[in-house]
């Protein structure tokens, strides 16, 4: 209870004695409940009446105390709680802490059910805007307090004073807990059905349950826009009184609009309270850099940015330096248009192999992967940031040469690196005894570090996929254009003793079938091509 007794029981008399209306329930809201009244603010009261012949109605009492009511017949209140028949003109109050003084338990059902609206309805736009990533976020309560409340103050610009005190004033803190404890329990209906996972401290949206698309959200933002004028409908409605009343309130709206008050930030980018199982949540991709100076520990740095790997990468190298220290991270950009290399590679590849174009799909597999591929005891490197909305991914940059410079050395002549070579069989190995594949299983796209081999460019990695295609495209790309076939068999022979130790002879059987060789049958001599198909007959 927020109220004392003697200010509960004048409340209640001042229900009573409102004409017309049979009240079964009541509480009080705003400023006197969530700590941030003036002393000549009025009471504000929320009188739920059975067959209320007005509606809803607000009524403006001087005596015993000054009081705002707002009366609403109890069905239109539920109909506003579950389908917004109001604009959420009632049902909205809900949103944050109220004291209930009569019939508690059909306020707290009206406020579940309001809030169970609130939650789906957020789910379906991040779905809508995210789509399979939406998996490996973890929406908390919070979120759809603050994203709600944002969208209503959006709508109804007045109201953002209300939130501003109610949240970042003296009692902010208790004010946040009692609204997310109806959220928490509205979620319950929600996790029952399947839609959600709980967490924590929230919920773990589960796509295949919510599928959102480009009209799902469009209808979504209409019912908000739809929403607002019935919301200022309603309100003039209800608010059918007198000139000095209506002088008094536009007013005080007036002043508090001019105090200008800076929203926290939760209210002002609600999305920033989203959380990721690895890495960093980045809610707007230019806020990326000073995420990742974050991510490093710095807060005072400088920036350089530099293009990594083949001409169609889309991976940049980010460095962040404060003083002697520095990090490194590698971004990468799953719209650039230089994806649409996967295009090109899935006409080529056709007879073997699809590629993934979706950039939302190669960043989810990539995420995924590297998290999957860890746990399987493959190394990957660490995420450090993700801003889903731009499909952009941040790792932490790992030193070393690539697979492919080692095997460029072997194939010149040098005697060092087959071991690495193995190592990546054995990787692979592990990969596909996992029930994954990687998809574009290059040996560019492995990292030969200090403590070990790492897996990067997981964007085609998937659960199941073709462990042949894997084979060949590592063997027969590795041989493209050489003719080094001595050397080439040295590496052959290196990297499928690794895979033997884990793999699969009989994925090695069929990465020999014409199926796998033709894609690469142009860039091959005949030597190389033949000397393959006889390593791998070896092995399988």
């Amino acid at each position: 209870m927020r109220l004392k007794d003697s200010e509960r029981k004048t409340l209640e008399d001042v229900a009573d004695s409102l004409q017309g209306a049979s009240v079964v329930a009541l509480c009080a809201y705003g400023s006197k409940v969530a700590g941030y009244a003036r002393p000549d603010s009025d009471y504000d009261i929320l009188v739920v009446a059975r067959r209320y012949g007005e509606g809803v109605r607000y009524k403006y009492l001087k005596e015993p105390v000054e009081t705002s009511a707002l009366i609403v017949d109890e069905r239109m209140l539920r109909q506003d709680a579950r389908n917004a028949y109001l604009g959420e003109f009632v049902a909205g109050r809900f949103l944050n802490v109220y004291d209930p003084i009569i019939n508690g338990e059909l306020l707290r059902e009206v406020e579940v059910d309001y809030k169970a609206r609130v939650i789906t309805e957020a789910l379906i736009e991040l779905s809508s805007d995210y789509g399979e990533f939406n998996r490996h976020i973890v929406v908390p309560y919070e979120y759809f307090l603050f994203d709600k409340l944002r969208k209503r103050s959006q709508v109804y610009p007045p109201a953002l004073y209300s939130y501003v005190q109610t949240y970042k004033g003296k009692m902010g803190n208790e004010n946040k807990t009692a609204s997310l404890d109806g959220f928490r329990e509205a979620s319950e209906s929600i996790a029952a059905k399947g839609f959600v996972v709980p967490e924590e401290d929230g919920v773990r949206l589960v796509p295949e349950k919510m599928k959102g698309d480009a009209f799902t959200k469009a209808l979504s933002l209409f019912s908000l826009t739809a929403r607002g004028v019935t919301q200022y409908a309603v309100h003039g409605y209800a608010g059918r009184v007198g000139f000095g009343v209506f002088r008094k309130e536009a007013l005080s709206k007036l002043r508090r609009m001019r105090e200008n008050l800076e929203p926290p930030r939760e209210l002002d980018t609600p999305r920033s309270l989203l959380q990721l199982e690895e890495g960093r949540f980045v809610a707007d991709a230019s806020g990326l850099n000073v995420e990742l100076a974050s991510v490093a520990g710095f807060s005072e740095w400088k920036l350089t940015e530099k293009v990594l790997g083949e001409p169609y990468a889309t991976t940049t190298l980010v460095t962040i330096k404060s003083g002697t220290h520095e990090r490194s991270f590698v971004v990468k950009n799953f719209s650039d248009v230089r994806s649409l290399k996967w295009a090109i590679l899935g006409v080529w590849a056709a007879t073997a192999r699809k590629f993934n174009m979706s950039p939302t799909a190669r960043l989810e597999r990539e995420y995924s992967a590297s998290l999957s591929l860890r746990s399987n005891g493959v190394m990957t490197p660490k995420i450090a940031a993700v801003a889903p909305g731009e499909r952009l991914m941040a790792k932490e940059f790992v030193e070393g040469p690539s697979l492919s410079k080692l095997i460029d050395g072997i194939l010149a002549g040098k005697h060092e690196g087959l071991a690495s070579v193995t190592a990546y069989g054995s990787a692979l190995g592990k990969v596909h005894a996992a029930g994954m594949t990687l998809g574009d299983a290059k040996a560019s796209n492995v990292v030969v570090a200090r403590d070990g081999l790492y897996l990067t460019d997981l964007e085609q990695t998937l659960a199941g996929g073709d462990k042949a295609w894997d084979l060949a495209e590592f063997l027969y790309y590795t041989a493209k254009l050489s003719n080094k076939e001595e050397k080439m068999k040295e590496v052959a022979l290196a990297f499928l003793k690794g895979y033997g130790s884990e793999g699969e002879k009989a994925a090695v059987e069929q990465a020999r079938s014409n199926r796998y060789f033709a894609p690469f049958l142009p860039f091959l001599t005949p030597g190389m091509s033949g000397m393959l198909r006889e390593v791998l007959a070896e092995y399988s």
